[in-house]
């Protein structure tokens, strides 16, 4: 089933989403990339339809602002605000203004697994996406973009060097977050690992129970944990996951609605319905019309 959630590559991304990019940079396979909005993402047709890349993408607006949807919430970016996307995260750019700029940034996963973190800092970061960074984090993030920027469009780049710098961009991020927020506290670790779950199984598995199993623990501490974590129970959250995945689906117009829902096991084709509008605002087939099929 994994494997007809269509997830884009690099260069696809590039096709569809930055229209105004070089040659060059259309065939770019640098483990580490870094795009200004302005001259890029600007140019994105609105709306943009859900998706999910091979790659890690870094956002960090440092004037304007951009809305990005992840998973099941969006986020609206002002000045000195960063959001991260993992590989694999169901994603799409909702909003962008006019004067909006900043950075967009490519990078593999190796470069996040190759830093000396411990379990929580890596368990914090991939938890909090979104951030709010000091003016004085925000400002040596930016210089050390600008740097890392420079030599990568240096004739004799050293990627060694880029990775280290990408290494410790992505460290400043991640310490002068936690530096912001609690330590994660148990409730927080269980919904982290509670969505990590869902991600795998929601197709199979639309049961809280399943879930506390999982974690070993009750059904009733699992709710209250993710609700207090979240401020969602996680009947919702597998709802919302699995009706984003469904969105992937309906991209493709030759799909049968009817025949997705049994795909995604849901009980019937029209409680997949009722449950899609409950949660877009749209039913399935308005949805499709709407968001890509209107132009």
């Amino acid at each position: 089933m994994k494997n007809s959630i269509k997830i884009i590559n690099n260069y696809e991304y590039k096709k569809l989403f930055l229209p105004d990019v070089s040659e060059h940079n259309l065939f770019n396979e640098n483990k580490i990339q870094v795009y200004r909005i302005e001259n890029y993402l600007r140019s994105i047709l609105m709306p943009v339809i859900p998706y999910r890349t091979e790659f890690n993408f870094l956002i960090f607006v440092t004037k304007g602002s951009l809305t990005q949807h992840l998973e099941s919430a969006s986020y609206t970016l002002t000045e000195n605000q960063v959001i991260n996307i993992k590989q694999g995260n169901i994603t799409a750019t909702l909003a962008i203004s006019d004067d909006v700029e900043g950075f967009f940034v490519v990078y593999e996963n190796e470069i996040v697994t190759d830093i000396e973190l411990g379990i929580n800092d890596i368990k914090f970061f991939n938890s909090h996406p979104f951030t709010t960074l000091k003016p004085h984090v925000a400002h040596w993030i930016q210089q050390m973009l600008m740097l890392l920027e420079e030599e990568l469009f240096t004739e004799g780049r050293v990627m060694e060097v880029c990775i280290s710098m990408m290494q410790c961009i992505l460290l400043k991020v991640i310490k002068s977050d936690i530096e912001t927020k609690a330590p994660m506290s148990r409730q927080l670790d269980i919904a982290f690992r509670f969505r990590e779950y869902v991600q795998k199984f929601h197709i199979d598995h639309k049961n809280v129970l399943f879930y506390a199993n999982l974690l070993h623990i009750s059904e009733n501490y699992l709710n209250k944990c993710v609700k207090e974590a979240t401020n969602k129970p996680p009947k919702q959250w597998i709802s919302e996951i699995s009706i984003l995945h469904s969105q992937i689906l309906l991209q493709d117009a030759t799909r049968d609605i009817a025949g997705i829902a049994f795909e995604l096991k849901f009980q019937s084709p029209s409680y997949f319905t009722r449950l899609f509008k409950k949660i877009t605002g749209y039913s399935p087939s308005d949805y499709r019309k709407h968001k890509f099929m209107a132009g």
